[in-house]
């Protein structure tokens, strides 16, 4: 019955916003956008579901007073999402630290899409500069390290997203234009063509001391890496297709000698 499922419906709402309420479930009160709306809207239209159900299952002369409350909660609930009065809610949200928080995904989302690109500043653009032409090839590819934070939800932790730009002198890796927007600054690491030493494909999951430890995403248990070993030390990168872009590695800058043992 369409009543009884609207009961349900506004039941389970109820107590949604109760657990919100009560301080329980926190994390909803980060989001930057409307964060009021499991506190206002959600129980307006919890009750206005309850209240139409019943009016529904009532006589018609008194359903019609059950229609109009559940109209006015509705609207209630839409009011105080919109308008977000400080006097509304418990203490703990009143109370709350307004910070923007990027460790919520959909703020960082937010924050990705209204800041600049960083133009001749971008990490691709210093290393076009720095190299001063074309390169051979360009892969996606995403430098896995242990040096650079993760300043929001829209990076990955201990990888940097960007590109591997080759060129006959060197190999190098620019972050790519979101990494950028995010941290404010390029990211870049270019390897000497002569500093290289070998290049090996190496299984997901594995960091630039050769160890491995607990993925914390789904592309870090499941995309191959490459590990390039340098004269500085080694570097490591997720990327697609990886047995054959060593192949490709080995042809252009070792000569097709032997790789050296990892160091």
């Amino acid at each position: 019955m369409a009543q009884a499922g609207a009961i349900a419906v506004g039941i389970a709402l109820l107590a949604a916003a109760g657990l919100c309420w009560s301080g329980r479930w926190r994390r909803w009160a980060r989001i930057a956008v409307l964060p009021a709306v499991p506190i206002t809207l959600a129980p307006g239209l919890g009750l206005c579901l309850v209240l139409t159900g019943i009016g529904g299952l009532v006589p018609a002369g008194v359903g019609g007073a059950f229609y109009a409350l559940a109209l006015l909660a509705a609207t209630a609930g839409i009011v105080l999402a919109l308008w977000e009065p400080d006097w509304w809610g418990p203490d703990w949200f009143r109370q709350r630290d307004r910070a923007f928080d990027l460790s919520v995904p959909i703020n960082a989302a937010i924050a990705s899409s209204v800041r600049s690109e960083l133009g001749a500043g971008s990490s691709e653009a210093v290393v076009r500069a720095r190299l001063g032409q074309e390169p051979l090839a360009r892969w996606r590819a995403h430098l896995v390290t242990d040096y650079h934070e993760r300043p929001s939800a829209m990076q990955r932790i201990g990888v940097v997203r960007g590109h591997l730009l080759l060129y006959p002198e060197a190999i190098a890796f620019a972050a790519d234009a979101g990494e950028d927007r995010m941290r404010g600054a390029p990211v870049v690491d270019v390897v000497p063509a002569g500093r290289l030493i070998a290049a090996r494909r190496v299984s997901a999951g594995t960091r630039p001391d050769g160890g491995t430890r607990p993925a914390p995403d789904l592309p870090s248990r499941v995309m191959p890496r490459i590990r390039l070993d340098t004269v500085d030390g080694p570097r490591v990168f997720e990327t697609a297709s990886a047995g054959r872009k060593v192949r490709e590695i080995e042809e252009l800058y070792l000569g097709g000698r032997e790789p050296a043992p990892a160091r």
